[in-house]
């Protein structure tokens, strides 16, 4: 299927944020794709953040865009601010004082959401949020009953810092190394991740605890106010209040959002539908079994079309979830797929 490709620019409060509008000729619904953490630009590569840190080149939010234009979807993503994604501040102190917090990656999404309106007027309209993303997204769909249905990418099931915590204590439990210390450590550092998102000081020696390796991060000046503030968000609670129908695609061997987050966000909203992909990983390139997490980070190549495939089939049901959803019955159930 033919389709076009048209970059574009939006300023929103001091920064210009670049964007790729793809497209067919008759497209049949629309997604905005809302890109993850980290320097994402608008293909979804991640420059280095620190001297010594490789360059991640994936592609991913390319590949998914023209994959899901090629099956008759139009599709809008932008970069996410930081170095190396073509964001340029023009109100340097505007964009300090709004981009410091988590909260401005919702209000960013809304705007493009109202500029793939205009670009896909009269058009169904979807969320796929990838990673961190899949929270804004969360947090977007209530706001706009527009939306008709959510994308969880490879979604987190836990405020960030309670997730990492929690990954490396499920990595210990997989590989039959817990202890009753490494227990007694896992309950202070989930207790320390409180602290943190509370405001509260932390102790002097965090490092000790072999789960709070992530702990100097987050608590480094330019970094805090949005971490702390990212940390208010509970994805699972906040995915309970959707009322939208939702898709959760996850990859069995993606080591920055482990498989186990899909099944506790089911948990959050039973009637959502599980796509799985037991061989792919956080950008959804198939991932040799025992690759390390960065390692598997860096793959590159084509993203698996199936990922596509998938969502575009989703997408092509919710018509008629619509028409047979009624107040007398509330929402469908949803067939569910294997985790």
């Amino acid at each position: 299927m033919d389709t076009d490709t048209e970059r574009l620019t939006l300023s929103i409060d001091g920064v210009e944020i670049p964007a790729v509008f793809t497209a067919p000729a008759q497209p049949c619904a629309a997604v905005l794709l809302i890109p993850g953490s980290l320097n994402s630009d608008v293909d979804g590569n991640f420059a280095p953040m620190f001297p010594g840190q490789a360059a991640a080149v994936t592609n991913v939010y390319r590949d998914l865009a023209t994959q899901l234009a090629g099956r008759g979807l139009a599709v809008l993503r932008f970069s996410k601010r930081g170095p190396g994604t073509g964001c340029i501040a023009r109100d340097e102190a505007l964009a300090k004082e709004r981009y410091r917090f988590f909260p401005q990656r919702l209000r960013v999404a809304e705007r493009f959401l109202e500029e793939l309106g205009r670009r896909a007027p009269g058009l169904r309209c979807v969320l796929a949020g990838h990673s961190e993303g899949s929270v804004v997204a969360t947090l977007l769909a209530p706001l706009r009953p527009e939306i008709a249905g959510l994308v969880l990418l490879s979604g987190p099931s836990l405020p960030l810092l309670r997730l990492m915590i929690w990954q490396r204590h499920e990595t210990d439990r997989a590989a039959g190394t817990l202890t009753p210390l490494l227990e007694q450590a896992y309950a202070e550092a989930c207790g320390w991740a409180e602290d943190f998102r509370a405001d509260r000081p932390l102790p002097t020696d965090v490092s000790r605890n072999p789960y709070a390796g992530m702990f100097s991060f987050f608590s480094q000046p330019g970094a805090a106010d949005y971490l702390r503030s990212l940390e208010q968000v509970d994805p699972a609670a906040e995915l309970a209040r959707v009322r939208q129908p939702v898709l959760i695609v996850q990859g069995g061997r993606d080591t920055s959002v482990l498989a186990a987050n899909a099944g506790r966000l089911r948990e959050a909203q039973p009637d959502a539908e599980m796509a799985y992909f037991p061989e792919l990983q956080h950008f959804y390139k198939a991932a040799p079994a025992g690759l390390s997490a960065q390692e598997s980070f860096l793959l590159s190549g084509e993203s698996d079309p199936a990922v596509a495939a998938a969502i575009a089939a989703w997408i092509g049901t919710l018509e008629n979830r619509a028409n047979n959803r009624s107040p007398a019955h509330g929402r469908p159930s949803a067939m569910r797929g294997g985790a």
